[in-house]
């Protein structure tokens, strides 16, 4: 797990943290080996997860309190026996096929009061827009272009997919990596200069809602209800 300050992996750790309390349970989708996991039961949180791989789910299951082998869009919300704090997707949702349809099938496993934490990348970094630009879009091994990716987002769209599926936004970060950099001061900085334009500056968006108040999912971007927090 990247430990750099401010990195996508720690703000997913503290928005999960900041908004559950020790012995709350988290469901995360694509738990892979379990090293946000890992973190969050370090901070007394229950962790149950969801893994295609079999190999992966094996090594999570020595943090979390069940893991589940299968492919996560075909996940039978029915195959969860509790409802959840918190439900947790760090950088897996640009995987799947059909996000909305997971989202909206596991909302009713969300409790009352519980929010959703999410992070995916985004399509619209300047890096990507300055690619175009120049005529330049190839698939890489990992980052934003990961060939494994099905769904590309930026800001609007990210908020239009989490509203749309029943949700209602309140908190987007932008995490805004200096590559080579860990001095914590320049990550702070550049983690607060980011987030005066997170559209543009954002290498991941970390995105936290709450179902409470929505009775069905709403359509439009809804973005005046965003916090753009630093």
């Amino acid at each position: 797990m990247r430990q750099e300050p401010y990195r996508g992996h720690q703000l997913l750790i503290d928005a999960v943290l900041r908004r559950s309390r020790p012995g709350d349970r988290v469901f995360e989708g694509g738990v892979s080996s379990g090293y946000l996991a890992a973190a969050l039961a370090d901070a007394g949180r229950i962790v149950d997860g969801a893994e295609i791989d079999a190999a992966a789910a094996e090594s999570a299951r020595q943090v979390c309190d069940t893991v589940i082998v299968g492919d996560l869009q075909q996940l039978d919300a029915d195959a969860l026996t509790r409802d959840y704090d918190v439900l947790l997707f760090g950088d897996t949702l640009e995987h799947l096929p059909d996000p909305a349809a997971l989202l909206t099938r596991l909302r009713p496993r969300l409790k009352s009061g519980g929010v959703v934490v999410v992070s995916v990348p985004n399509i619209a970094n300047w890096a990507m827009r300055l690619s175009l630009l120049l005529g330049r879009f190839r698939y890489t091994d990992r980052g934003i272009l990961d060939r494994t990716h099905l769904r590309f987002f930026t800001r609007r769209t990210v908020v239009e997919l989490l509203e749309g599926s029943g949700y209602r936004v309140i908190e987007l970060r932008a995490s805004v990596p200096v590559p080579g950099v860990t001095a914590r001061w320049v990550c702070w900085l550049a983690h607060r200069t980011g987030n005066l334009w997170p559209a543009l500056f954002a290498y991941t968006f970390v995105v936290s809602d709450a179902s409470t108040g929505l009775t069905s999912p709403t359509r439009g971007p809804g973005l005046a209800r965003v916090a753009r927090t630093t």
